[in-house]
């Protein structure tokens, strides 16, 4: 009783750091913003596969998982990710740190267990701009598109679960534009203040059988069709008189306009397969697609931006010495590692003349730490990745990351009698 409450409070004071941009990113500022939720730290330091499933883990990217889970499941993870940038003559760095899930899942019987939770979608926070004899440019953007939801998953025969998952998107975005010349007195800006709402799913299929004495294998398919999210927008445009030392002066703003419109939130299929031994060793591969052809990019972003459907590559795993050691804790350290390789499906024309694909790639390792008993499930994780994304071709910008992911996943027994008063 004691632990249920201090995970409730836990997640009511983490929910107001939701609010928060979770990126630096310069590629943040085309479409909605850089999507930046890979799942569990566990799912984090495999690779970012999502196709493994246990019985005392969450599993956020596949809603069949919860038929898998047999005791009740608090989940809390934060990340904290340092970025160096680079172009061709110049280079900065960045930090941000934030929540990145909260979330519990309930068995209900032997076959079924739902779930709910606050998970980050996409976030946006960049300044970005140049600055020349003739013209000077300053874009700046902050914000993030949170993602509520709630999933339920059933077992329709000892090896096959279905599951599916209902999803409320909201969240607030501020994205300003600022140009002036050196022909034209008084220069101009646009900031767009956007409030996002709307509903999507999220359906799963997981397979699991043991094919020898030792051997398990398992495999997933996952898709989210594509959704509609209601933007709301107040424009407001202004003059402004730029200093020798580019400070902006505000000399007039023009009323508010207000306008309203659906975007099209992309569709994602999955497919995964692992083999391994129970509690002892996995390995998996893992590939999606994403229509991002439907994204739509900002009023003000330059010309030569277009989006293209995106594919993902993922490969991962964990090895445990000895679940049940009783002698080692680190023989009952759960190790991982894993690889990925992901389109965004955003193209730039860096100079005007090429055109650059934006991918990321990342490799991934960390540790799960048993925590209390020696007889029992929770843990503490703990995860490391480095990658690149983007590149320095065409005068655009190369970003090399190392993210550090930190957690709980607590277990708990709920909805069991009590043989003794």
């Amino acid at each position: 009783m004691i632990r249920s409450f201090l995970i409730a409070v836990v997640i009511l004071f983490s929910m107001n750091s939701f609010a928060q941009s979770r990126t630096s990113s310069p590629y943040s500022f085309f479409g909605l913003g850089q999507q930046t939720f890979k799942g569990t730290i566990e799912n984090r330091s495999m690779g970012s596969m999502s196709t493994y499933v246990d019985s005392i883990h969450i599993n956020l990217r596949n809603p069949a998982a919860y038929a898998n889970l047999r005791v009740t499941t608090y989940s809390l993870g934060a990340l904290h990710s340092k970025t160096s940038a680079s172009t061709e003559t110049e280079s900065d760095s960045y930090d941000a740190t934030s929540i990145e899930y909260v979330s519990i899942g309930i068995p209900v019987g032997s076959k079924a267990a739902f779930g709910f939770g606050l998970v980050p979608f996409n976030s946006v926070g960049y300044e970005i701009g140049s600055v020349t004899e003739t013209l000077y440019a300053n874009y700046t953007g902050e914000g993030s598109i949170n993602r509520a939801y709630l999933g339920a998953g059933y077992k329709l025969t000892p090896s096959l679960s279905i599951g599916a998952e209902f999803r409320y998107n909201f969240g607030e975005e501020t994205n300003s534009s600022s140009i002036a010349t050196s022909t034209v007195q008084l220069g101009t800006n646009e900031t767009n203040e956007t409030d996002f709402s709307g509903a999507s799913y999220n359906f799963g299929l997981h397979y699991q059988k043991m094919i020898t004495d030792k051997l398990e294998i398992q495999a997933s398919a996952v898709y989210s069709p594509e959704s509609k999210l209601n933007a709301k927008n107040e424009r407001n445009l202004s003059a402004f008189i730029l200093s020798t030392d580019l400070i902006e002066s505000t000399v007039n703003v023009r009323d508010a306009e207000f306008d309203e419109q659906d975007l099209k939130l992309p569709s994602e299929f999955t497919l995964g397969a692992t083999i391994g031994q129970p509690r002892k060793w996995n390995i998996g591969a893992e590939y999606s697609t994403k229509g991002s052809s439907a994204l739509t990019s900002r009023t003000f972003a330059p010309a030569g931006t277009t989006f293209t459907d995106a594919d993902s590559f993922r490969a991962g795993g964990f090895y445990i010495p000895n679940y049940n050691s009783i002698t080692s804790y680190w023989d009952r350290v759960v190790y991982r590692g894993g690889i990925r390789y992901e389109e965004l499906g955003l193209s730039v024309s860096g100079n005007g003349i090429d055109t650059e694909e934006i991918n990321e790639f990342g490799i991934s390792f960390g540790l799960g730490l048993p925590i209390g008993r020696r007889n029992g499930f929770s843990n503490a994780n703990i995860g490391f990745e480095i990658g690149q994304r983007g590149t320095e071709n065409a005068g655009l910008i190369k970003e090399t990351f190392f993210n550090l992911s930190v957690g709980l996943s607590l277990n708990d027994v709920w909805f069991i009698k009590r043989k003794y008063n």
